[in-house]
């Protein structure tokens, strides 16, 4: 009989994203898989026809007015009871959580059926979740590295690498495209990076302005889409607007910077593919995590950090004319993200679960 693994994440693509991923890899590897999600999950995930999933509809405390956060508790004593049920039901080898509030009731069930339980963290912090989850863990999977681990747990966490879809983690392309033009991806299609459609659009006319042959690859909020997509028409600006796209390998590909977010995926994702990107941290990101994603990449040499506060049309039209003015600059990024680059992430996780069961 083949082992059954259930996969518990949702909440934010940072979450679902990840586990769609790896559980397409232990698929194909002949596990049996589950999906325990949230509503906002399973959107990503219908399209998965191969995949058992459940819906549980959890909420978190965190930040929350007394009565909002008692609900809260209530929502997550009623989904353990579920977590339970299905755990009784399906009868899983092990849970793997993928973090955010959506794991927590299924991953503290485990306890009750002395199942093993492996947690992943994809940010540079653990996730409050995980924080909770960590002393019932069998294992602690990472990414990159944690700052805010507690050292008695040190004995059972293993870096693995970042989850990735299997197309990125293969990209093997050093060379971006060789079109005679500069093109930039900007990546923001969430409410926190509106600011994106503000500040970017002059930036990248002024540029043009100056005679460079530019294109731009937008990703926005549905509402921006139509007026951002006016603005570079009447400008004579080669664009893509979008508020989201299925290839985003493609337009990855076709990039030679980009400008985003500091999500881990995303991130993690541009510097498999050797794209030089601008990081741009949200600043009210719970517990600074986007900053400090953007921070390692920095600290490595693959990115240039611009906080919000100093993200204006002057600083970004100046970075972006550094990348353009000083061409060793891009290659320098490209050669220092080659160093960091880690294609062996499922087979990590696989040799490190084979251990429990």
């Amino acid at each position: 009989m083949n082992k059954k693994i259930i996969f518990a994440g949702g909440g934010t693509g940072g979450h679902i994203f990840p586990a769609i991923n790896i559980m397409k890899y232990f698929f194909k590897k002949e596990y049996e898989v589950v999906l325990i999600t949230d509503k906002r999950g399973n959107n990503f995930v219908e399209s998965y026809t191969k995949f058992k999933t459940y819906i549980i509809n959890t909420s978190t405390p965190t930040n929350k007015s007394f009565l909002i956060k008692f609900i809260s508790y209530f929502s997550i004593i009623y989904s353990i009871v579920k977590s339970i049920i299905i755990l009784k039901k399906e009868k899983p080898d092990l849970v793997f959580g993928l973090g955010g509030y959506v794991s927590f009731p299924v991953s503290f069930a485990c306890r009750f059926f002395n199942l093993p339980l492996v947690i992943y963290e994809n940010n540079m912090v653990l996730g409050r979740a995980n924080n909770y989850l960590a002393p019932y863990s069998k294992k602690i999977l990472f990414a990159k590295k944690i700052n805010n681990l507690n050292q008695k747990y040190m004995s059972k966490t293993y870096k693995v690498g970042t989850i990735l879809s299997e197309d990125i983690i293969n990209y093997s392309s050093f060379v971006k495209n060789d079109k005679n033009i500069f093109s930039i991806l900007v990546l923001g299609g969430s409410q926190g990076a509106e600011v994106f459609g503000t500040v970017i659009p002059e930036v990248i006319k002024k540029i043009k302005d100056k005679d460079y042959k530019i294109e731009v690859f937008h990703q926005c909020l549905l509402k921006q889409k139509k007026i951002l997509a006016d603005f570079y028409n009447k400008n004579n600006i080669k664009n893509y607007v979008f508020d989201f796209d299925r290839n985003i390998l493609k337009l990855i590909s076709s990039s030679n910077l980009a400008i985003t977010r500091c999500g881990a995926s995303t991130t993690a994702e541009l510097t498999h593919t050797f794209t030089p990107f601008i990081a741009v941290p949200l600043p009210d990101s719970v517990d600074n995590h986007q900053y400090l994603n953007g921070k390692y990449y920095e600290n490595n040499g693959c990115c240039w950090l611009l906080e919000q506060k100093n993200f204006n049309a002057g600083s970004l039209f100046n970075i972006i004319m550094d990348s353009l003015t000083n061409k060793n600059k891009l290659e320098n990024i490209k050669l220092n993200m080659k160093k960091i680059y880690n294609k062996d992430v499922y087979s990590n996780i696989e040799n490190e679960i084979k251990e429990l069961i």
